[in-house]
């Protein structure tokens, strides 16, 4: 007896197949492997002749998936690296989006600019920061600077003010103007630009000024001089504020002394021309010793480190 027994049985987890036998007589006969193959939802490649199988739905469904996140990665990989290129390699080398000048209100932008070798077409990547700070202490009221790059496209230039240690005055046409002096004995403002009322400097006077102008450097052997006055000024303004002139008389083998002429006193002091901390403190304490005398007194001298005074023509004798 011949017939046709059909066996249930799951294939790949997912559907159920059928595998198909005919009978022949009373023993089941299994169906050849093409047969079955092609039962079962596979087909053959015509040019390999081989049999392929087909992919089930879901698979398929993940297989599109996949491609969709690949195509989307590859976008947001392509987006980061044209935004590299622009923010590494492009930006830095276009012209500078700003640039901020601190520290000294008034000064003539362009002259900076020039003297930093700044253009208008300067990018981040051609500006040389040391060259420009060096070139910038060619401006007689700069003390220092700085010039800071800020990637990709700013740069910020950061003056520091040169202070007075004193003023001197010169004549100019038919008047006097203050001349400003820094620490290292330059002459970085000439007139009442630079001149601040509130600053409590000594005036100094003896010093011959043919034609001062901003940058001009007083001889070096005042250098020393105005450089303590400086330190004054920072660390003991209060005694300095105690001075109201320094006169320097010039030696022709020897420098030079000073004669100070102390506020309210109506007497001159001579010292030597290390003038400091030290040296006022004892001029202040000599005057509150003789301070019953001054009227009598003309001239107080400690250069010697002793200290004497002469007194005054008509109470002599």
């Amino acid at each position: 007896m011949s017939g046709v027994y059909e066996i249930p049985v799951t294939g790949n987890g997912s559907a159920v197949h059928r595998e198909i036998y005919r009978a022949a007589g009373s023993q089941p006969r299994r169906l050849s492997e093409a047969r079955r193959f092609a039962l079962e939802g596979g087909v053959f490649d015509p040019v390999s002749k081989k049999p392929v199988r087909r992919a089930s739905p879901a698979r398929s469904s993940n297989s599109a998936g996949d491609k969709i996140l690949k195509r989307v990665l590859v976008l947001v990989v392509t987006l980061l690296g044209a935004e590299l290129v622009w923010f590494l390699g492009i930006s830095p080398c276009m012209p500078l989006g700003k640039i901020t000048i601190r520290g000294i209100a008034g000064v003539d932008e362009r002259a900076v600019f020039a003297l930093a070798g700044i253009g208008a077409h300067s990018s981040y990547m051609t500006v040389n920061a040391p060259a420009a700070e060096n070139a910038l202490l060619a401006i007689p009221a700069v003390r220092s600077a700085r010039v800071v790059k800020h990637f990709p496209n700013r740069l910020e230039i950061i003056l520091e003010p040169r202070r007075a240690a004193a003023i001197a005055l010169v004549e100019e046409g038919r008047r006097l103007v203050p001349v400003m002096i820094g620490g290292d004995g330059m002459v970085f403002s000439v007139g009442r630009e630079g001149y601040r009322e509130d600053e409590i400097l000594p005036l100094v006077s003896g010093i011959s000024f043919d034609g001062a102008f901003a940058g001009m450097k007083l001889p070096r052997v005042y250098q020393g001089l105005f450089g303590r006055l400086e330190t004054l000024a920072a660390e003991a303004p209060e005694l300095l504020g105690a001075i109201s002139e320094i006169r320097i008389n010039s030696k022709n083998y020897d420098g030079f002394d000073l004669t100070v002429y102390p506020v309210h006193a109506g007497v001159r002091v001579r010292m030597g021309q290390d003038i400091n901390e030290e040296t006022i403190r004892y001029m202040l304490l000599m005057l509150d010793v003789v301070s019953s005398k001054l009227d009598f007194i003309d001239e107080i001298d400690f250069r010697t480190g002793t200290a004497s005074y002469t007194v005054k023509e008509a109470h002599s004798g």
